[in-house]
């Protein structure tokens, strides 16, 4: 037994645990899971978080009966065919809300915003597909393996000119990305220019099947020679050069902690300087030859990650995917039907939509998602979730009554509401006109909690 009351309350998790973990992780905890966790030790919520199976048949997707939907053509299903957009979109945010696996499925957009690859019309939705699963086989695993396999990923060679990677002219667009945005970063800048040039040499002769969305590697479009980079020779490996180029670039020191911002960034807070999360997670992709789910459970089990310090300003702000997914669970409807071409042009208003980053460098972070204009966004989310129980399936959803806070707080996966926000919420209910209907008051009390710094910041 534990011999002190401070080391148990240490060790057990609170209600602010629970709701603070799913809402960075697992795209928000319902009302059940915080009660099933509170009390319990933090780290058996931690793990059984991270408790996925291995990539394989439980994890692969789309099964059959979503790839014959995605890819039905004229009625009749052909692998050949090209689904939409908006098709692969809707797909993946119902998978994002209904997942066993939320950690998971998080982390995929995670990586998705990493290895920033955008539908083309090339790659195509298909192509886009396949590095989602990809991504997802990866997510828990060897970043090392992640790296190699998207070296050569069909929508990546698209959409950073691998296709067009050859000797006598390599084109350098994916080697320097590699490096700047994948592996190394820039603070410090440990490559030259020479050491871009001669990688992408190293990248040369992959190419797509743009019908079977496959690669291949030709060995007459790679450049043989022997090349240097950042201070190692590479001789002529074929088909498994790119390989070299993954061990070179994560053999420099700046590489774990590279990479341990990122994560950081992206699940905690932003970080800067020497800041001590990240030298946590940087020590644990170190010493486990870059492991992701060691290091992810290093991060989640931090006293810097379960004990924000608000003071300095180490708070998550919730990316906009997270925000409608987390809604969506929370109110009980499916991210399907008749509202979802609304739903996914508000996420272009509010800055996120899958599958179309912005840029190769992906998406901003922390308070870039807190403007004027995102607010509205925001509140017409809200309003279209709310009417959305009318359309998404056989019978109405049932929220709280307006007036009882307590349940909606619950209902959220929040352990409590800042004062200042419940006061604002009760106040707008309290001075609502008496002829109002309470379908009205529930539709208010729904868009201040979704645009509160309750729900948004974590």
């Amino acid at each position: 037994m534990l011999g002190s009351t401070t080391a148990v309350s240490t060790l057990l998790t609170t209600r602010e645990d629970v709701a603070r973990l799913f809402a960075r992780v697992a795209f928000g905890a319902s009302a059940a899971e915080l009660d099933q966790w509170t009390g319990r030790p933090y780290v058996d919520m931690v793990d059984s978080l991270l408790a996925v199976p291995p990539p394989g048949p439980l994890r692969t997707q789309p099964d059959d009966a979503t790839r014959n939907a995605l890819y039905a053509w004229g009625g009749v299903v052909d692998e050949n065919a090209t689904p939409k957009l908006d098709m692969i979109q809707t797909w993946w945010l119902e998978r994002m809300r209904t997942t066993p696996w939320p950690l998971l499925e998080r982390l995929t957009l995670f990586w998705h915003g990493h290895w920033a690859t955008a539908y083309g019309p090339f790659p195509d939705a298909g192509m886009m597909l396949v590095q989602n699963q990809l991504l997802r086989d990866h997510a828990l695993g060897s970043f090392r393996a992640m790296a190699n396999a998207m070296n050569v990923d069909s929508a990546m060679l698209w959409w950073l000119s691998g296709q067009d990677n050859r000797t006598p002219h390599p084109n350098e667009n994916y080697a320097r990305e590699f490096f700047e945005l994948f592996t190394l970063g820039k603070d410090p800048q440990v490559y030259t220019e020479q050491d871009v040039r001669e990688a992408a040499r190293a990248f040369t002769g992959w190419g797509t099947n743009i019908y079977a969305r496959t690669v291949q590697f030709d060995p007459t479009l790679h450049d043989n020679g022997v090349k240097r980079i950042l201070g190692r020779t590479v001789p002529n490996l074929g088909a498994a050069e790119h390989e070299a180029i993954t061990d070179i670039a994560l053999a420099q020191p700046v590489a774990p902690r590279f990479l341990a911002r990122k994560l950081v960034c992206a699940f905690a807070y932003v970080a800067s300087g020497d800041d001590p999360l990240v030298a946590k997670v940087a020590d644990t992709l170190r010493s486990t030859d870059f492991d992701l789910q060691a290091a992810v459970r290093a991060m989640l089990l931090a006293d810097e990650f379960r004990h924000p310090d608000h003071a300095a300003g180490r708070q998550h702000v919730r990316p906009p995917v997270d925000v409608l997914v987390s809604a969506a669970k929370a109110i009980g409807i499916p991210l399907t039907g008749s509202a979802m071409p609304v739903v996914i042009r508000l996420l272009g208003r509010l800055g996120q939509q899958p599958f179309k980053p912005p840029n190769v460098g992906g998406w901003p972070m922390g308070l870039r998602w807190l403007t004027p204009a995102t607010l509205l966004a925001r509140y017409d989310l809200a309003f279209t979730l709310f009417y959305a129980r009318d359309t998404t399936g056989p019978g109405r959803v049932l929220l709280p009554p307006s007036n009882d806070l307590d349940a909606w707080t619950a209902r959220f996966g929040m352990a409590s509401l800042d004062a200042n926000t419940a006061r604002v919420i009760r106040e707008h209910v309290d001075a609502q006109d008496p002829s109002l209907s309470e379908e009205v008051r529930q539709l208010g009390v729904l868009a201040l909690l979704l645009t509160s710094p309750d729900w948004m910041v974590v």
